[in-house]
């Protein structure tokens, strides 16, 4: 209990937050609490320990999202186009790099300060991979954030690969080989393969500033489900709904029209590219009448659903 009180005294942390488990906490004073911790156990691979004991899961809905495309490649991608859904504070990227694909992380703080915080990105990166190459793949080496120190072997060993330190973040390769392999379930399931347009258009409001940006691909994430509720969107953002609410209209944003542009983008993909009914459609988009949907849609687009679809030239999914 001592060791307790001293790491999170460390790391400018209350004792009171362990009473509120739902309480978001600022990346700075995680990874504060990740070193501090560390430090006081005397255990450099913590941040380690505590990823291995997570799985790509833990962040719910993005990552779920992300695994249901068709190919690793698209996995990555959808990820990246949506991270801000889960990490506002977080780029992620995919990229080549001397002939090879590098899926990197980058968390706005790097260096040893931040040890602990990014070892413990590190498994659930690999989880997530092995979704679609196995659980016994490994790759020819994984880029961290912070110097080789004398202890950088604890977490080689640990990986069963090589680290590449100081690097701008945590990033895993892949072979163009890797990249393009399916989903073990894709024909039990029907997953279709994603194209970029369908990833980025996700994210509602590419263009707007934060916290609205992020949160449209929140709205986003949710609607693929049916779900519209501001509660549930608040939670997953890391918001209590009054402070949610405050901060997008300083974006210049409300919660209904961030709703209602999601709608609207995915209601005109489904219209074009499946060939579910209107009332389908209605109901995958949260309404509990089809006919509010279809006066929506009036609303948004001048004319009926039905009457875009029939003048749409049909696209592949």
């Amino acid at each position: 209990m001592r060791g307790l009180i001293r790491a999170f005294q460390q790391s400018g942390l209350p004792l009171e937050v362990l009473e509120h488990k739902n309480m978001p906490i600022p990346l700075s004073l995680m990874s504060a609490l990740f070193e501090s911790s560390a430090r006081v156990l005397g255990e450099r691979s913590l941040g380690l320990s505590v990823g291995k004991a997570m799985s790509y899961q833990v962040y719910e809905e993005w990552s779920n999202y992300a695994a249901q495309a068709g190919f690793l490649g698209n996995a990555l991608r959808r990820a990246c186009a949506t991270v801000g859904s889960q990490l506002s504070e977080t780029t992620m990227t995919l990229f080549l790099e001397q002939e090879r694909w590098m899926w990197r992380v980058t968390p706005p703080i790097v260096g040893q300060t931040s040890m602990q915080y990014a070892d413990h990105i590190i498994f659930p990166m690999l989880a997530f991979a092995q979704i679609y190459l196995g659980v016994d793949w490994r790759p020819t080496f994984i880029e961290v954030c912070y110097p080789r120190d004398e202890a950088t072997s604890i977490i080689e060993r640990a990986l069963k690969t090589n680290l590449r330190c100081n690097g701008p973040g945590i990033a895993i390769p892949f072979s163009y080989e890797e990249i393009a392999v399916s989903h073990p379930a894709a024909d039990a399931i029907a997953l279709k393969p994603l194209t970029l347009r369908e990833v980025t258009g996700d994210v509602a409001l590419s263009e707007a500033p934060e916290p609205a940006r992020s949160f449209s691909a929140v709205v986003a994430l949710r609607l693929l489900a049916g779900q519209t509720d501001i509660d549930g969107a608040a939670e997953i953002a890391g918001f209590g709904v009054q402070g949610l609410q405050r901060r997008l209209r300083v974006a210049g944003y409300t919660y209904r029209e961030i709703v209602e542009m999601a709608r609207r983008d995915r209601a005109m993909a489904l219209l074009t590219q499946t060939d579910l009914s209107i009332a389908q459609i209605a109901f995958a988009l949260g309404y509990e009448e089809h006919a509010n949907f279809s006066r929506a849609f009036q609303r948004w687009m001048g004319c009926s659903p039905s009457t875009y679809r029939n003048g749409m030239q049909r696209t592949p999914v």
